[in-house]
């Protein structure tokens, strides 16, 4: 039995590791739309600027040509954050059921051992009663 609980136990920790690793790439996909996010504030701010000290059209269209391009990688990073968070949903259940089946499994080895424990104790009263009927026969 506890091999079994061992091999529950171990999976349960790839499970728990695997579930971490996709939670780290989850946050640095957060932070690289995050840091698209200010990007395209910055240059926003910039074309503003440049909007105030006058542009020429063909800068403006450079300009809007250049968001349209941030716009698209921040629509592709949303959707890439998507994706990694629906794996890391499915990782997270994956190892809960691996941690419930390692705790099931581990309550069931306590029990069992439990179980000896009292077979045991039970065995040695039988063993030390016997040998107190032997003694008073004797004597």
């Amino acid at each position: 039995m506890e091999p079994v609980r061992r091999v529950a136990d171990q999976r349960a920790q790839e499970a728990a590791k695997r579930l971490a690793e996709r939670q780290e790439a989850l946050e640095q996909e957060r932070e690289r739309l995050e840091q698209l996010g200010a990007f395209r504030r910055e240059y926003e701010q910039k074309l503003a600027f440049a909007g105030q000290n006058g542009i020429d059209a063909y800068r403006l269209r450079d300009y809007n040509a250049f968001l349209g391009r941030i716009d698209q990688a921040i629509a592709q990073q949303r959707e890439q954050l998507h994706r990694i968070e629906a794996e890391a949903e499915k990782l997270r259940e994956h190892w809960l059921a691996e941690w419930g089946n390692a705790r099931a499994l581990e309550q069931l080895v306590e029990r069992y051992r439990a179980h000896e424990r009292r077979d045991a104790e039970a065995r040695e009263q039988r063993q030390n009663d016997e040998l107190a009927r032997q003694r008073r026969g004797r004597t």
